[in-house]
């Protein structure tokens, strides 16, 4: 694969949560020859320089390579998506993920979503057991596989990706995207910017649902991207041939996990 695809990982309390990145950006290199991890840390307390050693050991092809950026002072998620797409510019990708540090790659994840982004798709996402509520219950695996089992065995999840990539390659529904997981063209990202600095609105005020945003820095970002892009004309989908594993909200704690799909952790703490 020529293409050079970046994924930008955010963290935060990264010494008590480091097993997740871990996971996210071993599984990426695993499974994207020509891949780039950019982990931009929100000023994690504890962070030690093990940390970003441990990750940067984790590419396995030539070509490969984990960036780590360091905040010193707390800013919020949105704010490192956008400097994560400031350095993938830098670095000259080709492809950007703006994701969480809570997911699991399996093999041929990428197929279907580039395929999107070739034929008309400006930004997409996939199926997934945890994606949250954004696109509504289009992008919940068990939709398109009956008796989905949740779990993050990496043999389970690869036999999702390629039950779904036989059955559905070329498929999508046109939908919003769920944040935890988006990805467009660089050259996509930037032209649809927020401002010359920034891709994203860096703060998100607005009301959702009748509702103020209580974490104006966090969330509402990729909402309020696309409603940007919608007006430009460009369209989101979701892949019904791409998967990723979501353990969802693994910073934020239980209590959002709980709003959509089939959390799980690590420890085998499943939601029913």
């Amino acid at each position: 694969m020529a293409n050079k695809i970046a994924f930008i990982c955010p963290t935060h309390q990264e010494d008590e949560l480091h097993e997740y990145t871990v996971d996210s950006v071993r599984t990426f290199f695993q499974t994207t020859a020509n891949g780039t991890v950019i982990v931009v840390d929100d000023a994690s307390e504890g962070w030690e320089p093990i940390h970003e050693s441990h990750l940067k050991t984790l590419a396995q092809f030539p070509g490969q390579e984990c960036f780590v950026y360091k905040f010193p002072k707390w800013g919020g998620l949105t704010r490192s998506w956008n400097q994560g797409l400031r350095l993938a510019r830098e670095f000259g990708c080709d492809y950007a993920i703006c994701g969480n540090n809570d997911i699991i790659f399996p093999n041929r994840w990428y197929e279907g979503m580039l395929h999107a982004l070739d034929n008309g798709y400006e930004l997409v996402g996939p199926l997934s057991n945890a994606p949250g509520v954004s696109a509504k219950k289009s992008q919940q695996v068990w939709q398109y596989l009956d008796g989905y089992e949740t779990s993050d065995d990496l043999s389970k999840v690869n036999a999702v990706q390629s039950y779904l990539a036989d059955k559905y390659m070329g498929s999508v529904v046109e939908s919003p995207v769920n944040g935890f997981f988006q990805m467009a063209k660089l050259s996509t990202w930037w032209e649809g910017r927020f401002s010359d600095a920034d891709v994203y609105r860096p703060v998100n005020k607005f009301t959702s649902r009748g509702r103020p945003n209580r974490t104006p820095l966090m969330t509402l970002n990729e909402d309020e991207l696309q409603g940007r892009w919608r007006s430009r004309g460009w369209k989101s989908a979701i892949c019904l041939s791409s998967f990723i594993f979501h353990y969802r909200a693994v910073t934020r704690g239980k209590s959002y996990a709980a709003k959509g799909g089939r959390w799980f952790r690590k420890e085998g703490e499943a939601s029913v």
